[in-house]
């Protein structure tokens, strides 16, 4: 069994319920399972393997957070190291590195993001050779991060309108699609007026749970009011996730059939069948299956999982040869790992779809930041960066879908499992959440792998799954977020018109 310890100083920098969000990766980023807890000033993680890893801990930076942030690699020691001095060690390691491959790339990095990764480094080494004065040591340290976080975010900023920038001045246009998630209800006039010039892509719900409610009875009233209206509206249309596997994803009735695994994979085919039959020739795009990796619907396995993919993706190709499909993986960054035995994390399943030959034009990445559970904690820009980088290694283009709060009060209409994670609750904000998409937004349409991008809730008046994740508020009135998405597409997307 491996034991790692780490010395705390300032543990109010863990805010509240971070304790079961921290965990520690191997060198494919990917979290082991492991038991984490203190024992007095002693953060330890006790975990069946006793290779190096790095350790990733929601920390209070300054004026950001609390954000995911991630040691540089440990390995086991009888002395115990001191937390922040190794947080402020893998931060600027990180930034360092990030800024050093893009200048390779050709990025003019400022010489002011230079002088505050300068200064970030000089605080660091104070922090790493002062460890004999702890306290001395982790305030280095902590200064250390919070230059590290403003450089990273500056960095990463330079960095999207650099690459934008760039392909913008090429004389093919961008052919990115952006996209909004419409719900189950065709949106009111005044709301699709605002959608319409904002996104040139919609997307919307096929799934099984809302359109077979009984048994044996589908319904497509809803489903084609939408078709009707984007074709009126002359946007793109992206139709699914077909199969949610997941309990929001799949019909009451079904759990009658639980464990039959024969009878549900018949249903579920069924309903795949019925979906692109009805819709074949009307959509732009196939989402054929997502949250497919974990969770216990319907007691299906990873292998069975894997088996209802692969014969979705089949019969869609077989009754719609043309038309592009991907599935789509929550939860990229598997977070649930530390806390589930489970063999295969979501770029393994993907990664044996797509060895598969079985036809995908894509995959989809849910990140749904600010969640627990069944979201991703806040992360930096270089997170969701090196995130992107290692599913490009699949080489097929990315949808990346998005949501991100912008409250933290209680949403009677949203999934009540699901929660806003944040320590200070006055800070997840409107603002905050237009802030995110700025930030963060451009980074990803930066990505030349990246041809999707999606928001993933319109509307918090309507029952949704994520709290004040939508673009409209209870009131149907739009959010600054809106607004901030169209500047984007107009600065972006549609020649800086």
């Amino acid at each position: 069994m491996g034991l790692l310890r780490l010395l705390v100083h300032n543990r109010d920098r863990i805010p509240p319920g971070g304790l079961d969000h921290i965990h520690m990766c191997g060198q494919e980023d990917l979290p082991w399972f492991a038991r984490v807890y203190f024992s007095g000033d002693h953060l330890v993680i006790e975990r069946n393997e006793d290779e190096s890893g790095r350790v990733f801990v929601p920390w209070r930076v300054g004026d950001y957070g609390p954000i995911l942030i991630g040691t540089s690699t440990l390995m086991e020691r009888d002395e115990p190291y001191v937390l922040e001095v190794e947080l402020a060690r893998g931060v600027t390691n990180t930034l360092r590195n990030q800024l050093a491959q893009w200048e390779s790339m050709g990025l003019d990095v400022p010489q002011s993001i230079r002088a505050q990764v300068l200064e970030a480094t000089s605080d660091f080494s104070r922090a790493a050779t002062m460890q004999n004065d702890v306290p001395a040591a982790a305030d280095w340290a902590q200064r250390s991060l919070a230059t590290s976080v403003i450089a990273m975010d500056r960095l990463a900023t330079e960095y999207a309108q650099q690459a934008l920038r760039s392909r913008r001045n090429q004389s093919k246009p961008s052919s990115s699609w952006f996209g909004i998630h419409l719900g189950n209800q065709r949106p009111s006039s005044r709301i699709a007026r605002q959608l319409a010039s904002t996104f040139n892509m919609v997307s919307l719900p096929v799934s099984w749970r809302s359109t077979e409610v009984v048994e044996g009875r589908r319904s497509w009233d809803d489903v084609d009011a939408q078709v009707d209206w984007a074709h009126s509206a002359g946007l793109r249309i992206s139709a699914g996730p077909i199969l949610e596997l997941d309990d929001r994803g799949v019909p009451d009735w079904t759990y009658l059939w639980e464990g039959d695994f024969d009878n549900l994979l018949s249903f579920m085919i069924d309903h795949v069948r019925a979906v692109v039959e009805r819709y074949r020739g009307k959509v732009h795009l196939w989402q054929v299956v997502s949250r497919m990796t974990h969770g216990h619907a319907l007691g299906l396995n990873e292998e069975t999982r894997l088996q209802v993919a692969a014969k979705a993706i089949t019969t869609v190709r077989q009754l719609d040869p043309t038309t592009p499909l991907v599935v789509s993986f929550d939860q990229p960054w598997a977070e649930y790992l530390a806390t589930e035995h489970l063999d295969l994390a979501p770029l393994h399943f993907a990664d044996a779809l797509v060895r598969a030959d079985l036809g995908l034009a894509g995959i989809g990445l849910e990140i749904n930041i600010g969640y627990h559970p069944g979201g991703s904690l806040p992360r930096g820009p270089l997170a969701i960066s090196r995130l992107i980088d290692n599913w490009s290694l699949l080489e097929l283009p990315l949808l990346v879908a998005l949501t991100s709060p912008s409250s933290s009060a209680e949403d009677p209409q949203a999934n009540g499992k699901v929660q806003v994670f944040a320590s200070d609750r006055e800070a997840v904000t409107p603002e905050s959440q237009r802030e995110w998409i700025e930030r963060h937004v451009p980074l990803i349409l930066a990505k030349n792998v990246v041809q999707v991008v999606l928001w993933n809730q319109l509307s918090d008046a309507a029952p949704h799954h994520y709290p004040h994740g939508g673009l409209f508020d209870r009131a149907d009135k739009p959010k600054p977020a809106l607004e901030a998405l169209k500047k984007i597409r107009q600065k972006y997307l549609d020649g800086g018109k």
